[in-house]
Formats: C-alpha cells, sequence, structure tokens
C-alpha cells in the first residue's frame, strides 16, 4: 500500500475518530519515561492532531526543558521556550519557537512525535516530507508516537529512510 494513500485515508480516519485524549495524557505522564526525562521534544499540534498543549503546559510545571520544532533548511531545529508566548505563527501555519536557545542534549529526553498513522513497529507516515526521518538520524533519546487507536496499524510499509519511534501510545 502507497503512503500517499495512507496519508490521505488516515487524515479522514482521524478527522472522525472519537478521541479520548485524557486517556493518552494520563499513560504518558504516568509514564518513566516522562517522569525521569529532564528535557521533552514535542511538536505544537495543529488542525485535528493529537493535541500537545497540556503535555507542553504540564513540562512547565514539572519544570522541565520544553523544546519545540522550527523547519530551517529542510531540516528540523529544536529550540527551548519557556511560555507559549515564545511561539508565533511560521511554516505551514504551525507555532514555531522565537527564541534562540538551540536544544541539541538529547540526554535524559524524550520526543513526542507527531503522525497520520503509525504501525505497531513504530514506523510511522507522516505529512511526507522526512523532517523527524532526518532529525531522528541524529536524535538519541526515546522517541513516542501518539495517535488514536483507529491510526495504529499493522504495517505502514516502511522504507530505509523511516525510522522507527520507540512505542505509540493510543487511547
Amino acid at each position: 500500500m502507497e503512503k500517499k494513500f495512507l496519508r490521505e485515508q488516515y487524515l479522514e480516519i482521524r478527522k472522525n475518530c472519537k478521541l479520548n485524549i485524557e486517556k493518552i495524557h494520563s499513560q504518558l505522564f504516568s509514564s518513566n519515561d516522562f517522569i525521569n526525562a529532564k528535557t521533552v521534544f514535542i511538536y505544537v499540534s495543529f488542525g485535528n492532531e493529537i493535541s500537545t498543549y497540556e503535555i507542553i503546559e504540564k513540562g512547565f510545571k514539572l519544570n522541565k526543558k520544553v523544546a519545540v520544532p522550527k523547519c530551517i533548511d529542510n531540516n528540523l531545529e529544536f529550540y527551548y521556550i519557556d511560555s507559549f508566548s515564545d511561539l508565533k505563527l511560521g511554516s505551514y501555519n504551525i507555532l514555531e519557537p522565537i527564541t534562540r536557545i538551540q536544544a541539541n542534549d538529547f540526554e535524559n529526553s524524550i520526543c513526542i512525535t507527531p503522525g497520520i498513522v503509525f504501525d505497531k513497529k513504530g514506523y510511522r507516515v507522516g505529512y511526507g516530507k522526512g523532517y523527524y526521518d532526518r532529525f531522528f538520524k541524529e536524535y538519541t533519546g526515546i522517541k513516542i508516537g501518539l495517535c488514536c487507536k483507529e491510526c495504529l496499524i499493522d504495517d505502514v510499509f516502511h522504507d530505509e529512510f523511516d525510522v522507527a519511534v520507540d512505542y505509540v501510545i493510543t487511547d
């Protein structure tokens, strides 16, 4: 099955799933990986993606370092933020950091990873630009995917450029 087809099909499924966001947040917040992480690398959700605003807020409350991505020269670079006021609308109409302190210390970190559909081995189909796969070539922390249960399937037919997350949390 072609990724383009999976992307189109599961964008529609994701739009219509009855998500239990509290269940996803509860599983994440009680995980040892989240509890022990000093830094949370995390996307700023938009549209009908799994909301990350509560996760970012929890990171602030627990005095964790929070780093969000910015698209620069076809790559993702993460920058630390201290509040939501450190964000402005950027590439692809996604909120991006306006701060200049780059986050590249991956020790004791997790990366909350977006995806349209994930498979049970941790591979994902995103929006097709490969930003996270390229970032994951250097990232050494724990990679966590979030999705509704309807968007977790047996196989997304990954290729040699794809990098799997360590595990996926669903509702």
